[in-house]
């Protein structure tokens, strides 16, 4: 089967005999799940959404409501829920949370606050989405229902970074970031589901990108964050390496000296990504993150290009280049690199040579010392270290 759609898909022809429908019949099945979406699913969720604020939520968020959590939490008295089930938590008598199977039953008013917070955000009413998961949010913890309780800090946190409003970075400290964590230690800690750990991270990574400027900064950091817990395979930490260096690639910058950019780190986690594909042995894949990082290390790059200091990083570099090169079988594909390299090399030594240099707006003998002197009253610059000095000084370091 899977054959046969790949030859479908690369049958060029208009003339094939595919498993297609006709242009009619597509436009009418668009025509008639738009309709029963608009006409039918969308009113009917609304209206629930109506009936349930009304008949449930509303009573929880007035001054009544909370004197009634506070009797429910630290009187065996206080009850204005439904009656609880005979196998319901032993730590809490008025809860409806079933401790045995792990669930609410449908008919308990939290079970129909979750419906309620979830279609609101499925109809985009995100103050109304964001407001009843609060609310659950405290439902759960008395209850001690932990799963659930991971659950609606995740969509709490999804919320927010969904909604069209902006988000300040101490906002996000503050609230974002805690409802994130409170979800991923729930679900590793307390429940034991690693996946849903990873998915509700996931996602706030990718919503985090979206959002841009000092965002991707924080989605970086859950991406590393992901990697660290050790969410994923060999595969998924390749796979968030790559995705660490794309939140740090987003940061262009201002200014002529593009301040607040953050190519070193891109590359940085490129060359994770590199070295973890290698040891997976998809070369491809390898290659790919090789060139983004010789874009920004190497003097290859046609704009902005950056000099390594370090021999060290240099030094990897290019076994890294012969190594995707060997398992490739291509060793042409780096030439532009080295090429360049060089020329890069001989101009540097060229310049080097040179005992002065003329200053704009001064005489012709004008030298480096006098211009140094011009732009450093003071004397405090630092003297330049010849080439030799400078490499003994890395190779110390790196030692």
């Amino acid at each position: 089967m899977l054959r046969g759609l790949i030859t479908t898909e690369n049958f060029e022809t208009s003339e094939d005999a595919g498993p297609w429908v006709f242009e009619s019949d597509a436009a009418s099945i668009r025509n008639f799940v738009r309709e029963m979406v608009t006409q039918s699913i969308v009113p009917l969720m609304e209206r629930m959404c109506a009936q349930w604020n009304d008949q449930v939520a509303s009573r929880r968020r007035g001054l009544t409501g909370r004197f009634n959590n506070i009797a429910k939490k630290w009187s065996p008295f206080g009850s204005s829920r439904t009656a609880s089930s005979p196998l319901g938590n032993p730590n809490n008598p008025n809860s409806n949370y079933d401790f045995l199977q792990g669930f609410y039953r449908p008919d308990a008013p939290e079970a129909i606050m979750r419906k309620l917070a979830d279609y609101a955000y499925m109809l985009r009413d995100f103050k109304l989405a964001q407001s009843t998961y609060e609310l659950l949010r405290t439902d759960y913890s008395n209850d001690k229902a932990w799963k659930h309780y991971a659950g609606v800090n995740e969509m709490a946190a999804l919320t927010m970074l969904i909604s069209p409003q902006s988000l300040s970075a101490r906002v996000r400290a503050d609230t974002v970031d805690q409802l994130l964590e409170a979800a991923s230690y729930s679900y590793l800690a307390r429940s034991m589901s690693p996946y849903y750990a990873l998915r509700a991270l996931a996602i706030a990574v990718e919503l985090l990108l979206l959002r841009g400027g000092s965002s991707a900064d924080d989605g970086a950091r859950w991406a590393c964050r992901i990697t660290e817990l050790d969410l994923t395979g060999p595969f998924g930490s390749a796979l968030f390496a790559e995705r660490v260096s794309a939140a740090y690639a987003t940061r262009k910058g201002v200014g002529s000296k593009r301040w607040g950019a953050r190519p070193r780190k891109s590359a940085l986690w490129s060359v994770f990504a590199t070295e973890a594909w290698l040891r997976l042995d998809k070369p491809r894949q390898a290659e790919k993150n090789l060139k983004e990082v010789l874009k920004v290390y190497d003097i290859s790059s046609k704009t902005e290009p950056e000099a390594i200091g370090f021999q060290g990083m240099r030094i990897m570099l290019e076994d890294l280049k012969d190594t995707v090169a060997m398992k490739t079988g291509d060793g042409d594909q780096f030439a532009e690199f080295d090429h360049a390299l060089a020329e890069k090399l001989s101009s540097t030594h060229l310049q080097a040579e040179q005992p002065e240099m003329e200053v704009l707006g001064r005489g012709p003998g004008a030298t480096e010392a006098s211009a140094a002197g011009a732009t450093d009253p003071l004397g405090v610059g630092l003297m330049p270290r010849d080439h030799g000095e400078e490499d003994d000084l890395h190779e110390e370091v790196l030692s």
